[in-house]
């Protein structure tokens, strides 16, 4: 049996002790999925292309213009794009989120998001990378307000990828099924937390860690 390693994390933002411990970790994992919200600085996001070779990457809504920029250039840019695993698993990523309160560079609307990701080859074998939660699925904010994609929960839905990884909402983190497919909730990375994710034989095991 083959086992794929895999250390995830979302919402970065800036923080650069959580950076350096992603660093030290990295050489251990055979992949490290980056889910959206980075940073705003382009010498920040060098930093996390030198530390982080082996990820793959896709932005949020809160990362700037230049930082996407700089990184749609990069080979580990997945926005978008699909990356053959091995083992039989492939990575397709999608990022940005629906409009937020905040006015954030990375927003787009449900219908844009639902026509975008249609074309996307996801298929039973996919670990999709979101930023954005599936509406209804780990994104309560404040005990009152879902901020989820209705468009991406429809997407999970009919495509049902393997599992699909997400940050964005600070306030969770977990595992739970959905259907077929694994939904992974990872932690905001600012507050020192990943996630470490094993797949053997496409079951998956996933334990929250400190950084």
């Amino acid at each position: 049996m083959i086992a794929m390693k895999i250390l995830a994390f979302s919402d970065l933002h800036d923080e650069e002790a959580a950076l350096d411990s992603l660093e030290k970790l990295a050489p251990s994992y055979d992949r490290i999925f980056i889910c959206g919200d980075i940073t705003h600085s382009r010498s920040f996001a060098e930093s996390v292309i030198k530390s982080l070779p082996n990820s793959l990457i896709i932005p949020g809504n809160w990362d700037s213009r230049i930082v996407n920029d700089y990184l749609s250039e990069k080979s580990q840019w997945l926005h978008e794009r699909r990356v053959e695993l091995g083992s039989g698993l492939n990575a397709v990523g999608f990022g940005f989120s629906p409009p937020t309160p905040f006015y954030t560079f990375g927003e787009i609307g449900e219908d844009e998001i639902y026509s975008r990701m249609s074309r996307l080859p996801i298929d039973r074998n996919t670990l999709l990378l979101l930023h954005c939660p599936p509406k209804g699925h780990f994104d309560l904010v404040h005990l009152i307000r879902r901020i989820g994609s209705a468009s991406i929960l429809k997407i999970i839905e009919e495509k049902k990828p393997l599992a699909a990884f997400f940050g964005h909402v600070h306030e969770h983190m977990g595992t739970e099924k959905f259907g077929p497919t694994e939904l992974i909730k990872l932690p905001p990375a600012n507050s020192m937390r990943a996630a470490s994710v094993t797949i053997v034989d496409k079951r998956i095991t996933t334990e929250f860690i400190s950084l």
